[in-house]
């Protein structure tokens, strides 16, 4: 993969829809686990604990702590979220950055240019996908740059077919070996459009 110029993304947010599914899947999954970490250290507390810390504590003092813990549990995670979407959205540029990237390549290989390779940051995402479409576009290149030669010899054949058929005498030999040239020219666009299947 060639490295390209050097630059830095400078609008993290490419792909919104992309990155706002992360983030949300992300903070799901936060909450989740926090969900489930407290039901757990909960559960587990009441279930060894509650009798003995019920004839510690009167039953409003007990409620109190729990509604103090419940708290501070909701606290935290509500404190953490934005810290969550930050390093959501940061991590995700990683990939939606090459994906718009990637899209915009495809979008101007589809209209025709293929003169500059596909480049990503060194430490993007989806390197791989972007060596496999820089290699068929290599491919693609040097399949228009042979079909060209071809055509460019066979236009030459061409001329020289009809300067012999403008002539006042006809050499049969040099019209044939010119019909041979075009038949050979267009025997190899054939062959390499062959390869293609559509």
């Amino acid at each position: 993969m060639q490295e390209g110029p050097r630059y830095r993304r400078k609008q993290y947010i490419v792909a919104a829809k992309f990155q706002l599914k992360y983030v949300s899947l992300i903070l799901a999954l936060v909450f989740l686990t926090g969900l489930l970490c407290s039901y757990v250290v909960y559960y587990t507390s009441m279930l060894l604990l509650g009798d003995k810390l019920a004839n510690v504590y009167p039953q409003g003092r007990l409620i109190s702590i729990v509604n103090t813990v419940n708290t501070r549990m909701i606290l935290s995670l509500l404190l953490v979220t934005p810290l969550i979407i930050v390093i959501g959205i940061y991590a995700s540029h990683r990939i939606a950055g090459p994906i718009y990237r990637i899209e915009r390549f495809l979008k101007s290989m589809a209209s025709g240019e293929l003169s500059e390779p596909l480049t990503l940051r060194k430490n993007d995402e989806l390197m791989l996908l972007a060596n496999g479409i820089n290699s068929v576009a290599e491919s693609i290149k040097a399949t228009i740059t042979q079909e060209k030669e071809h055509l460019a010899k066979t236009a030459v054949s061409v001329d020289a077919l009809r300067k012999i058929a403008q002539s006042e005498s006809i050499d049969h030999n040099a019209l044939e070996n010119t019909i041979d040239r075009i038949s050979d020219g267009l025997n190899k666009l054939s062959g390499e459009l062959n390869k293609y299947k559509v």
